[in-house]
């Protein structure tokens, strides 16, 4: 969407800028109750190189009088390595209306290399309205917002696109969902009935890492998981043609984990320590091995997706052909299964499948398994779980022999091991993670968390390949569950709008 006072046919006119649009966006969420259940929700994505976005910011903040705010949205803001670069430099960054520097936009997800050219030349171009503000000041009011509200969300819009299944110029990825676990392609709809554009969907499963003793079991797992999930793809119905379009022409899957924090209670390994990095690669690396090789048998079966000309793996490039380097200095875990020749199974078969594993949140598959939330650290050997199907009472597995072995969300001295763990899983999963960042003020000077740590845990996620962060909590006290009273969480994932 064009920026505010943009010109529109010559000067004729001009632009309202974003925030009418997004309101109408938020209206249209509103309405929508799904079936009575629960309300709408929304996720809207937006480049951090807009030349509002100062403005867009704050549009949750609980300041500011209702004109300049839209606060019943959720926000992803996109980045990729030139925005971190002038950060790192002490540089600006220059603000575009995306109207006004043609190609910019598609450059920012489709060619890093022709974004960064465009970027350049535009910035030197004195024709073009532009503002320009310190990378250090930007960076610090994301922060900030991303802090006070905790749901300014972040997409590292380069690594999804390099680190993808999708062949970045003819199937880009331009943003995320609600939860911040997909990153599939889609392409705007010129009317409701267009067959040509793509609405992504998101179709879910979860292996329960807490019932593996082996991670052989994981071979016939994947294949139940991937053949059942692809049936369902079949079963299932379309309100309109492009999500039916994106779907049976993509067979997107995301297949995830629970009880992370029990798999490593029980295997002796810590979050924070950097002892669950070689069993986390391991077990991440056999999980999408064994998804990408079932879906290679389903497509000698049923065929290959229709669109699988359209992703890396026809050209017979891995996940593991395009992580981040960096990662192999925190993990030099080698590679333990034959990826060759699943290549070469893969390049002469297909897959059935364009995109098989997604961690999503996950929130009531693990409460009704009674497994730990997703990846995520518990906060209490006992929770309470709130949501409008009543209160939950829940206690972590084997809490009587395992009780030592946990490691608490608030007991973890910072985001650094969980970050490392988040990168080394991100190597292998083809699409994204619901990441979250947590910090108690109480462990800072003055009990505030300082600034400089806030972006040493951005740049170090975007080091290591890390392609979204999902929510910024803040231990307040008021949530934290203690053994004997513990107080009640609400229910997760934006008011629970996308879950499994």
């Amino acid at each position: 969407i064009r920026a505010l006072g943009s010109p529109i046919r010559n000067g004729e006119a001009y632009h309202t800028g974003c925030i009418p649009f997004y309101k109408h966006f938020q209206t249209a969420v509103k309405s929508c109750s799904q079936g009575g259940v629960r309300g709408g929700a929304a996720t809207l994505f937006y480049p951090l190189w807009h030349l509002e976005v100062e403005n867009l910011l704050v549009l949750k903040n609980n300041r500011g009088v209702d004109d300049n705010r839209v606060r019943h949205l959720d926000y992803g803001v996109q980045f990729n390595k030139l925005m971190y670069a002038r950060l790192i430099k002490d540089d600006y960054i220059t603000l575009f209306s995306p109207s006004d520097v043609p190609g910019l936009y598609d450059a920012f997800f489709e060619d890093q290399d022709e974004f960064d050219r465009l970027y350049v030349q535009y910035e030197q171009d004195e024709s073009i309205r532009k503002k320009r503000i310190k990378a250090i000041e930007l960076f610090s009011m994301f922060a900030q917002e991303r802090a006070s509200t905790g749901r300014i969300y972040l997409q590292n819009v380069d690594h999804c696109n390099t680190h993808s299944p999708f062949i970045a110029k003819v199937a880009p990825i331009r943003q995320s969902n609600l939860c911040l676990e997909i990153a599939l392609p889609t392409k705007p709809l010129s009317n409701v009935n267009d067959e040509e554009g793509e609405i992504a969907l998101c179709t879910l499963s979860a292996f329960n890492l807490g019932a593996i003793e082996s991670l052989d079991e994981l071979e016939e797992l994947a294949e139940l998981a991937v053949r059942a999930l692809d049936n369902l793809l079949d079963f299932q119905d379309y309100p309109v043609p492009a999500a039916h379009n994106a779907t049976m022409g993509r067979r997107t899957l995301g297949i995830g984990v629970i009880n992370y924090a029990y798999y490593l209670a029980k295997n002796g390994k810590r979050y924070s320590d950097g002892s669950a990095n070689a069993l986390t690669h391991k077990t991440f690396e056999a999980i999408q091995y064994y998804l990408m090789k079932a879906s290679n048998e389903l497509a000698k079966e049923r065929g290959a997706c229709p669109k699988f000309n359209e992703t890396t793996y026809s050209q017979g490039i891995m996940p593991t052909d395009t992580y981040k380097r960096d990662l192999d200095k925190i993990c030099d875990e080698p590679l333990h299964l034959d990826w060759d020749t699943l290549r070469a199974n893969i390049k002469k078969h297909g897959m059935r499948n364009s995109t098989l594993s997604a961690l999503m949140p996950s929130e009531t598959s693990s409460q009704i398994s009674n497994a730990t939330n997703g990846i995520e650290p518990p906060r209490g050997h006992i929770s309470v779980k709130a949501s409008k199907d009543g209160i939950l009472k829940q206690v972590v597995p084997e809490y009587e022999r395992l009780k030592d072995n946990y490691e608490l969300l608030w007991d973890i001295p910072s985001n650094k091991g969980y970050i490392e763990l988040v990168g080394i899983m991100q190597k292998f999963v083809d699409q994204t993670i619901s990441a979250n960042t947590n910090y108690d003020p109480n462990k800072f000077e003055g009990g505030k968390v300082p600034m400089k740590v806030l972006l040493q845990d951005l740049l170090g996620a975007y080091k290591l390949g890390v392609k979204t962060l999902y929510y910024h909590n803040t231990r307040d006290g008021a949530s934290d569950a203690q053994d004997d009273t513990p107080d009640v969480e609400d229910d997760d994932c934006a008011g629970g709008a996308c879950k499994i």
